[in-house]
């Protein structure tokens, strides 16, 4: 068994996709496998493919219903002792990055591991040390700076319903339900194309939060969606900059009045139309 499965997905981005390959064909180590998951791209993609197909341990080009739909074929496909989701426009830092990685992960039986994200613009985003579930609710680690035990995948899968926050979804399942075990590398493992949708759609992002909330938290979900909200006002400001525990909850108690109030309010103006669907009131 190879230590890794590294998967690339791609969709009509050639130029991207030879880039990423070009950057896993060159490591100095060999202890991976590498998988290429084409959503039937009609550019020059397949043709790409083929040129390095020597290379690639297993490749298709056919159609997908999304990225999550396209990432789970490569799941099932994965042989490796960890995965690592490398898509096309990505690329590893150095030759020597895997073998890095290889040596840090070795003796430790974390089951993700995190590193720290360079992205295509220059910017470096940086993650704690040690994650928290407080944490993990307001930040979303990269997949493609993220290894993971394919053993993880065994119990549940990418939720294909999602289109940005899926693999969120899957790290707060893990840690939340599972208990799995998070450790940061000290290696970073790739440049992150900043251009993807996950990167630029934030409304979408947003939405598909609280879908998250309560697939993952159950009961708890509006609980962390009010302190969300909470966290958003300028109570908040001032509880963190002059704060104590009676200053918190005599505040969260008027957010909660004023919330409640303009639930109300709105109740007015919409009413539940077919399939819970908010529609406005003509009166």
């Amino acid at each position: 068994m190879k230590t890794l499965s590294i998967i690339t997905i791609n969709k009509n981005n050639g130029a991207g996709l030879e880039k990423t390959i070009q950057s896993v064909i060159c490591q100095t180590s060999n202890d991976f496998e590498y998988i290429v998951i084409d959503g039937a791209s009609d550019d020059e993609s397949v043709e790409i493919i083929a040129k390095y197909a020597d290379r690639i341990n297993y490749w298709v080009s056919e159609r997908d219903t999304g990225v999550y739909n396209a990432m789970n074929k490569g799941i099932r496909k994965a042989q490796g002792k960890y995965c690592l989701f490398l898509n096309s426009g990505d690329w590893l830092i150095s030759p020597e990055t895997l073998k890095d990685v290889f040596e840090e992960i070795r003796d430790n039986s974390s089951d993700i591991f995190y590193s720290d994200v360079i992205m295509t613009d220059g910017r470096i985003r940086q993650f704690q040390s040690k994650i928290t579930i407080n944490y993990l609710l307001y930040t979303h680690l990269n997949h493609q700076n993220t290894i993971i035990k394919c053993s993880l995948f065994s119990k549940h899968f990418y939720n294909e319903n999602l289109n940005i926050s899926s693999d969120w979804e899957f790290f707060l399942h893990e840690y939340w339900n599972n208990k799995s075990m998070f450790h940061k590398l000290k290696t970073n493992i790739a440049i992150y194309d900043t251009t993807g949708i996950s990167s630029r759609d934030l409304k979408m992002r947003h939405a598909e939060d609280l879908i998250v909330y309560h697939n993952v938290f159950n009961d708890l979900a509006d609980i962390i969606i009010e302190h969300r909200s909470f966290c958003k006002t300028i109570y908040y400001g001032i509880i963190t900059d002059i704060g104590n525990t009676k200053l918190l909850s005599y505040l969260l108690r008027i957010y909660r009045k004023s919330y409640i109030i303009a639930r109300r309010i709105g109740s007015i103006f919409y009413y539940q139309g077919k399939k819970g669907k908010k529609c406005l009131k003509f009166q």
